[in-house]
């Protein structure tokens, strides 16, 4: 039974995997029965079967082609045996589809791509599945919204993989209109919900680091490119604390005691090292580049961190935070 607390979306996805768990399983049930077991309209339940038959299940119904009693084309689900996953697999699944958020590109497709594969799912792992669908929750807090953004990003992906060089319009934060240039696009990253793409600009050295969902316009152009042999998205990725890459830098913080089982929890950098001091305060360590972001993320913590290296970041933060003692004493 689909349960009525969950959000509106949310209960169309549960009720379209139980549909197609009903259809696949032979089920002859009417819309008038299925409406009352969904404790919704028969309107509803229409729409639903629709949206299965856009999606490429082939629902169909009585010889005139009406659809009170719908069923699944025989045909098909001869062409479809069912796939062998167990629970942990299903679970895997829907844990996927959860994760993107609600304002991640592709949502929507994902969530068709299941209820595609649950009708191919074994029967006690789909009852399993439509149990998980209202257990599992996420929570979208500060997040970037890419809804409507999917053909924008395909356009990013082809232009990747065919190497060719696009016209980019970009709106840079603090600018009061967009900007064209070329650019070449290297490869496509995510960090802290926020999707990335990074490149290079051909009249500049170095890499070049774009937001997408400030990329107001792309146009693929006939030329192509080579990467540049310079570039190593491993290292790349190792030495970044972010999404910014600068040269890596020693950074020694110290935690507060309290805050230390929080600390030990993280991985917050690939090179990092823990020292837990004799007081119960910890020592994190590790080699990063990206100094505006690494000073946020200290800030972050209060008075529960104090930045030790290196030097240069240490007066920064202690600039802030001075700066900020002004505000709230005004």
């Amino acid at each position: 039974m689909v349960e009525n607390s969950l959000p509106r979306r949310e209960r169309q996805m549960v009720r379209i995997i139980a549909l197609v768990r009903i259809l696949m399983d032979g089920g002859s049930q009417t819309v008038y029965q299925l409406a009352a077991r969904f404790r919704t309209r028969r309107e509803t339940i229409y729409r639903d079967l629709r949206t299965l038959n856009d999606a490429g299940l082939p629902v169909i119904g009585d010889e005139s082609g009406r659809l009170s009693r719908p069923r699944l084309d025989p045909a098909f689900r001869r062409l479809l045996p069912p796939i062998p996953l167990n629970a942990e697999e299903v679970a895997a699944l829907l844990w996927a589809v959860k994760q993107t958020g609600n304002r991640q590109p592709f949502r929507a497709s994902l969530a068709s791509a299941l209820a595609k594969l649950q009708a191919l799912v074994p029967a006690k792992e789909g009852r399993l599945a439509m149990a998980l669908d209202g257990a599992i929750e996420e929570r979208d807090r500060g997040v970037k919204d890419y809804v409507g953004l999917e053909t924008l990003i395909l356009q990013l992906v082809r232009a990747i993989v065919e190497r060719r060089r696009c016209l980019v319009e970009y709106h840079a934060p603090g600018r009061d209109a967009p900007s064209r240039f070329p650019y070449d696009l290297y490869r496509l990253f995510s960090v802290h919900g926020g999707l990335y793409c990074i490149g290079q600009v051909p009249a500049y050295r170095g890499t070049t680091t774009l937001a997408v969902e400030r990329i107001r316009v792309i146009e693929q152009t006939s030329e192509t490119f080579a990467i540049d042999q310079g570039f190593d998205w491993k290292r790349c990725e190792a030495e970044a604390f972010g999404i910014v890459w600068e040269k890596p830098k020693k950074v020694v913080v110290r935690f507060s005691a309290d805050q230390a089982p929080y600390v030990r929890e993280r991985e917050w950098h690939p090179t990092q090292t823990i020292r837990t001091l004799r007081d119960g305060r910890v020592e994190l360590t590790f080699r990063a580049g990206g100094a505006f972001e690494i000073i946020r993320w200290v800030l972050s913590w209060g008075s529960a961190a104090t930045l030790i290296q290196p030097k240069s970041l240490r007066r920064q933060v202690a600039e802030e935070l001075q700066a900020a003692s002004r505000l709230y004493r005004e």
